[in-house]
């Protein structure tokens, strides 16, 4: 069976692939270059991994993990791979929703290689939001970066007080909002 009309792919059980071989399964039922939305609902695909099948859906426009496996990734050494240089430098993605807590590095990896990603939700272990927000406010201020919206799930509602003031303090956005709305906390500049 093909799927010549589908735009959008959920993936929801992990199967054993080897290199681009996702990519070469994936089309034999539906066309993946015109995908613009894709899930991933599986715990075992790798950043490497996801980042290959990206390579692959130059329409891309929102992505949505379940979890994702970093596997103790070097930030060096992914930025000087072919494959994550071609991915950042072409890939659309607009949004991406991450259902996992993301460490700083993870954070850096993600928007170093999604440099078109405006919106993205995920969640932060709270000792490292201070952190990932002024890695997040240097990229922003440097013009390095197209995202302008976060969403941090899951946390409680005494960091919007702590964001709140740490944003001031430091001066790290000029212009910018927080909310806090159902347990996530949503800030954009």
């Amino acid at each position: 069976i093909y799927f010549p009309n589908a735009n959008e792919l959920t993936i929801e059980h992990y199967f054993k692939i080897f290199d681009d071989s996702i990519s070469t399964i994936l089309n034999c039922i539906l066309p993946i270059k015109q995908l613009t939305k894709l899930i991933i609902k599986s715990s075992n695909f790798s950043f490497e991994q996801i980042v290959n099948l990206i390579r692959f859906t130059p329409n891309l426009y929102t992505l949505k993990l379940d979890l994702l496996s970093f596997n103790e990734i070097n930030l060096k050494l992914i930025q000087q791979n072919e494959t994550f240089q071609y991915v950042s430098n072409t890939n659309k993605i607009k949004t991406i929703e991450l259902r996992q807590s993301c460490t700083l590095e993870n954070f850096q990896m993600i928007i170093n290689v999604f440099l078109q990603v405006e919106y993205l939700k995920t969640e932060m272990n709270r000792k490292e939001i201070n952190q990932i927000i002024r890695f997040l406010s240097s990229k922003i201020n440097n013009k390095e970066h197209c995202l302008f919206f976060l969403c941090i799930s899951q946390i409680p509602k005494v960091c919007l007080r702590e964001l709140n003031l740490l944003i001031k303090l430091e001066n790290l956005f000029n212009d910018y909002s927080i909310k806090y709305i159902d347990r996530d906390l949503y800030l954009w500049w």
